[in-house]
């Protein structure tokens, strides 16, 4: 069930929640790294702040409704995969 853009299911283990908000980072990662590499691209200080207003957001969206599925590794190694490919494309 999704409420309010948090995808619940029976056992709250926010599964698919998690991995829609790593797949829509990465999907926003892509998109923002094809228009950095343009010549006339994004200089490196408008791509922080599509991140900070873009990504983080994103990310962190009803954290403390699903912040107890980070417990689990596999849930906790998603989101961290997410933020390393943002890492690593945009330093």
């Amino acid at each position: 069930m999704k409420y309010l853009r948090i995808y619940f299911d029976s056992r709250l283990s926010f599964c698919k929640h998690i991995e829609h908000i790593a797949d829509k980072s990465r999907t926003l990662t892509y998109m923002l790294n094809r228009t950095s590499q343009l010549q006339w691209g994004l200089g490196h200080k408008s791509l922080k702040t599509v991140y900070e207003g873009a990504i983080v957001p994103l990310m962190t969206y009803g954290a403390p409704v699903w912040e107890g599925a980070i417990i689990k590794r596999k849930y906790l190694q998603k989101l961290q995969s997410a933020q390393r490919l943002i890492n690593i494309k945009f330093s």
